[in-house]
């Protein structure tokens, strides 16, 4: 990528970045011939809310892109907790919270790792489904906010799969064969286990 246009990205420059467009009005299929990352994954990392809406405008096609390591825009965004750029990124296909990056971890599992609620909310709130996606462990993302003690982000996804009604989610079994109860228990997360037993009062260990 012209470090002119991922310097504009990652200062949120607009004028700068139509100025390189004027200057050479191919910038962006250079991008998509010689480079992994694109725009949008620097300022959807840096937050940078208006560079990001501009991008979409011109380019929308680069939500979709994943970088080197694997990851989208959204995932960027989520990770960090932007929650307008979030926005601006499912505004162009609700289903990117889904998108699988390394390891097949989503959007929304780096939103449960990092206990991005309002991002959580924003995902759920828009496409549902994404609470049922697994990494390559098998884990969803309640295992992973389990995992991180995002005990917050925990109480949240459980009132929306027991509003959703999908409260298999929550006996899913990782690789190693554990429930997201057996974690809590094991980790010794008394605030955890005491939000599960309280949502699903029969909830046991299988």
């Amino acid at each position: 990528m012209d470090s002119r246009l991922s310097e504009s990205a990652s200062t949120g420059n607009i004028d700068a970045l139509h100025k390189l467009l004027r200057e050479n009005p191919l910038i962006f299929h250079t991008i998509s011939l010689c480079s992994n990352e694109n725009p949008l994954h620097i300022a959807s990392g840096e937050g940078h809310v208006g560079f990001v809406r501009e991008i979409l405008r011109l380019r929308p096609q680069f939500a979709k892109e994943v970088n080197k390591d694997g990851f989208s825009p959204l995932h960027m965004a989520a990770a960090n907790g932007h929650i307008e750029i979030v926005r601006e990124l499912m505004n162009v296909d609700p289903k990117l919270c889904s998108a699988e990056g390394r390891e097949k971890k989503t959007p929304f599992h780096f939103a449960a790792m990092k206990g991005r609620v309002d991002v959580i909310h924003e995902m759920l709130g828009r496409y549902g489904e994404c609470l049922e996606s697994v990494t390559v462990q098998k884990e969803t993302a309640l295992h992973l906010a389990i995992k991180n003690s995002q005990f917050e982000a925990i109480k949240v996804m459980v009132d929306w799969i027991v509003r959703m009604k999908k409260e298999e989610i929550l006996n899913l079994k990782d690789e190693q064969g554990n429930t997201i109860l057996h974690l809590a228990t094991w980790k010794k997360q008394r605030q955890a286990s005491v939000c599960l037993f309280s949502a699903i009062p029969n909830l046991v260990l299988m």
